[in-house]
């Protein structure tokens, strides 16, 4: 077991940095509820890596995903808003194999979709090469999602499209498609229509089972 893992291990555990706080809190007073047209809401909690410089990740990022997964997830009739923001310590600030993914998985809890944010996540399958995001299986099997800050404004709706039961694409409009492509242009990309349908019947079990409360059905 590497020393990193265990310094992981201990330090996981939410830690309130003095010059984080304001930042954080900040963003969560500030960010987007869903659009109380939608259907389904479901929240998203944050936990962003704190080094000496503060938080890995500025708000106008955060918001930036948000705004991304709710434009992607609108033909789902499907929004997300920020159910609360939490600091990790700085050693978070790097993620580099299985053991420190599955440290993060052993925090979670409750019925939201817990999101960690890390500056670098290191490819686990191609050495030397870094991700920009990836949904990972936690206890019991249940999934969340870890992104690096060198995600694009689509990183945060791809992996949520794992979590609602999405595997990568060939549909050459999908966000899920990670070959490169000329056409449609990038700001023309979103879920094609059949991963839309493929993703209802996972969204039912996902709040039938209670995995995820439907923030919707209780204003």
């Amino acid at each position: 077991m590497n020393s990193r893992f265990i310094v992981l291990m201990v330090l996981l555990a939410v830690v309130r940095h003095a010059n984080a706080e304001p930042d954080l809190e900040a963003l969560t007073k500030a960010a987007s509820r869903c659009d109380a047209a939608r259907a389904y809401c479901f929240g998203l909690a944050f936990h962003i890596a704190v080094g000496d410089s503060g938080p890995v990740a500025t708000a106008d990022w955060i918001t930036g995903q948000l705004a991304g997964a709710n434009q992607h997830f609108a033909p789902l009739d499907v929004g997300f808003q920020i159910a609360g923001v939490t600091a990790l310590d700085g050693s978070a600030a790097r993620i580099e194999d299985r053991q420190e993914r599955d440290a993060l998985g052993a925090t979670i809890a409750g019925t939201v979709v817990d999101v960690f944010v890390t500056g670098q996540l290191d490819d686990i399958d191609t050495p030397g090469e870094v991700a920009r995001g990836v949904t990972w299986r936690g206890k019991g099997g249940r999934k969340f999602i870890i992104l690096s800050t060198l995600g694009k404004e689509r990183t945060l709706a791809h992996e949520l499209g794992h979590v609602f039961g999405l595997p990568h694409s060939r549909y050459p409009i999908s966000i899920m498609n990670k070959k490169k492509r000329d056409e449609p242009p990038i700001d023309q990309r979103t879920f094609a229509g059949e991963e839309i349908a493929a993703m209802r019947p996972q969204l039912v079990r996902l709040v039938q089972g209670k995995v995820l409360a439907n923030l919707a059905a209780n204003p």
